[in-house]
């Protein structure tokens, strides 16, 4: 591949991981948020949790959806208008007066996102298909876990000074700008045929539905805790900011690292089996750290919990897409469209029932509930690592 090529793939790739970056800010934004936006629209501020489900909700149904959306008109199109509408869509938030309406926007830019997200991975996958396709799909989540730092962190500060309304109008903003690195991108050429058995064959892949299984516990524990630590933090603490709330997420960028010496700690443990064993374990022993009462041992908690998470993250996406593409009956944009909606209905899952579980019962309840999904997650790691090379 010439010197021209490669670096012209490297801008695609960048501009791709941005628009994936932008989503994911925009998506887990509000969290910090809960407090000033339940005070501002009168609501309980356990209600605002409605923002981030309504929106997975919203990625879990979608996806099945997309990949005809983008063999019919293709995925630079489908990358720009959906990015437009989520900006165009999010104009709308500053005169929002009413928690109805808010959810309302929130559902457009979760149907819309897909879009994105799914064109962004099945550009990728054709970008680097003759290339080490783990690693750049490692990409995709390391920029997942900035955006949703980003979101967390940034969106704390900028709704601290500026307002939560303008906070979350700035992450839409930012699709613009990535727009521009991915305007000349190819379209990935349709393979396959599309419908429901389409989907069925990709499920009759040896290792997917196992693998699937494992990244939906995965989002159904981190979901829990995105939404419920808010509220913890708020018992331990009373009148705590919404920038202290947003660096409690701090923790999560232990999983930039992880996703970043991903290849060293597959040559290190000798194998992506045993790396993803040691990953879903490490995730399952580190929920009991954030049992005790205390604001410290909880704030330092959230990073063995998020290396975990996203060293099983960081292997998973690369896997489905190997192991389900196998077969040239499968397309890539179904593939990760049924990726993304398996992960985002644990997502909504772990969004909507911890959080009936803390206002019924309590903290211990919720570490029971994710101790036990993580549990039955490791379970399937046993069974389906003598697939993984």
């Amino acid at each position: 591949m010439s010197h021209t090529r490669s670096h012209q793939i490297y801008i695609l790739y960048i501009g791709l991981l941005a628009l994936i970056v932008f989503s994911y800010a925009l998506m887990y934004a509000p969290q910090p948020m809960f407090t000033s936006i339940a005070s501002d629209l009168s609501v309980d501020p356990a209600v605002c949790g409605l923002l981030i489900s309504v929106f997975m909700l919203a990625l879990c149904v979608a996806p099945l959806l997309v990949p005809g959306i983008v063999r019919a008109c293709g995925v630079r199109r489908a990358i720009g208008a959906a990015s437009v509408g989520i900006v165009l869509s999010s104009f709308a938030i500053p005169y929002v007066t009413s928690f109805g309406w808010l959810i309302a926007i929130r559902l457009c830019h979760g149907f819309l996102m897909p879009i994105v997200l799914t064109s962004a991975m099945t550009s990728i996958a054709y970008l680097f298909r003759h290339f080490d396709l783990r690693r750049a799909m490692a990409g995709y989540v390391t920029a997942s876990l900035v955006g949703s730092l980003l979101g967390r962190i940034g969106g704390g500060y900028l709704a601290e000074f500026f307002g939560w309304q303008y906070a979350l109008l700035t992450f839409s903003l930012c699709f613009l700008l990535a727009l521009f690195c991915v305007a000349n991108q190819p379209n990935p050429p349709a393979t396959g045929t599309l419908s429901l058995s389409s989907y069925a064959t990709v499920l009759r892949q040896k290792g997917v539905p196992g693998l699937l299984f494992i990244e939906a516990c995965g989002i159904f524990t981190f979901a829990a805790l995105g939404n419920v630590l808010p509220l913890r933090i708020s018992e331990l603490v009373s009148g705590v900011s919404e920038g202290a709330i947003g660096m409690m997420y701090l923790g999560y960028s232990v999983g930039l690292l992880a996703s970043l010496i991903i290849k060293p700690l597959s040559r290190l443990f000798g194998s992506t089996a045993r790396l993803l064993l040691f990953g879903s374990a490490f995730y399952l022993v580190s929920l009991v750290t954030l049992l005790p009462d205390s604001l410290l041992i909880l704030f330092t908690g959230i990073w063995c919990v998020a290396f975990g998470e996203f060293v099983v993250h960081a292997l998973s996406p690369g896997l489905i897409n190997q192991f389900g593409t196998k077969s040239h009956e499968c397309d890539r944009s179904m593939v990760n469209g049924l990726f993304l909606s398996c992960y985002y209905l644990g997502g909504v899952a772990g969004s909507i029932i911890p959080g009936f579980l803390y206002t019924a019962i309590g903290w211990p309840a919720v570490l029971l509930c994710l101790f036990l999904v993580q549990g039955a997650a490791l379970f399937q790691v046993l069974r389906t690592r003598r697939l993984v090379v």
